[in-house]
């Protein structure tokens, strides 16, 4: 007997990869904090190039993002079985949907205008913009003496 659901379902994050305007923005989608973006990518991506000992601390602090709003995560928090992409990084911060809504409102960079649509689109806590299912029309209801003539 085989039993079709899944034994082991990651509760540790995932790493993924996804595109924005040529860029690469690393993403993960966390058990507690549903889909995150990695800060130092989002910024880059945007406009701002974080130097370092800093990182990206002034640049977020500068754009008003709360720090509620980001989440540091470590290579140890990653499930790396079954072949996922190990990360390069010894930890990194993380922004939260609401943390990615705080950057794009107080950020002045141009790509900003592009960005925030297609964040949107890619982040479930914001509402994607989906094509609602068209329902079939019900045919009208035939009495049981048929069709009425003329």
């Amino acid at each position: 007997m085989t039993d079709a659901t899944p034994t082991h379902v990651p509760t540790s994050p995932i790493l993924a990869t996804l595109r924005f305007a040529g860029k690469a923005i690393r993403a993960t989608r966390h058990p507690a904090h549903g889909r995150l973006m990695m800060a130092h990518d989002v910024l880059l991506a945007i406009g701002y190039t974080p130097k370092p000992p800093y990182g990206t601390r002034p640049i977020l602090a500068g754009l008003k993002v709360s720090d509620a709003n980001r989440i540091t995560l470590t290579r140890e928090d990653f499930d790396t079985t079954e072949g996922r992409p190990e990360p390069t990084f010894s930890n990194a911060t993380f922004l939260t949907r609401a943390g990615l809504d705080e950057l794009v409102a107080n950020a002045a960079a141009k790509k900003v205008k592009t960005f925030g649509p297609w964040m949107v689109d890619v982040m479930e806590n914001g509402a994607p913009k989906r094509k609602p299912k068209v329902e079939p029309k019900a045919a009208p209801e035939v009495p049981p003496e048929g069709l009425p003539l003329g």
